[in-house]
């Protein structure tokens, strides 16, 4: 049994919010990861896999940092944070 009424729509204000991130505040923490685990199982020692692929995860964010780094050397607001909403938005 359908009716033609539509739901009763409530706009309401909501306080906006800035946050700028840098890709180096979100890279940083990650490169600490491994041994974030590693302290994390006090003492427990790792399965020799997992403690390779998080050697491996550490080095490919160190390396994706060095990329940013370089980018950020050759034009400093390539990728900085933008004002406004976000892309496709």
């Amino acid at each position: 049994m359908a009716t033609d009424q539509s739901p009763q729509v409530i706009m309401v204000p909501v306080k906006r919010y800035d946050i700028n991130l840098t890709l180096d505040d979100i890279l940083t923490p990650l490169t600490q990861t491994g041994s974030h685990v590693a302290r994390a199982r006090q003492g427990k020692a790792l399965d020799p896999e997992t403690a390779q692929l998080l050697r491996k995860f550490t080095d490919l964010v160190t390396q994706l940092k060095d990329v940013v780094n370089q980018i950020n050397q050759i034009d400093p607001s390539l990728l900085a944070p933008k004002a406004g909403p976000p892309p496709g938005a």
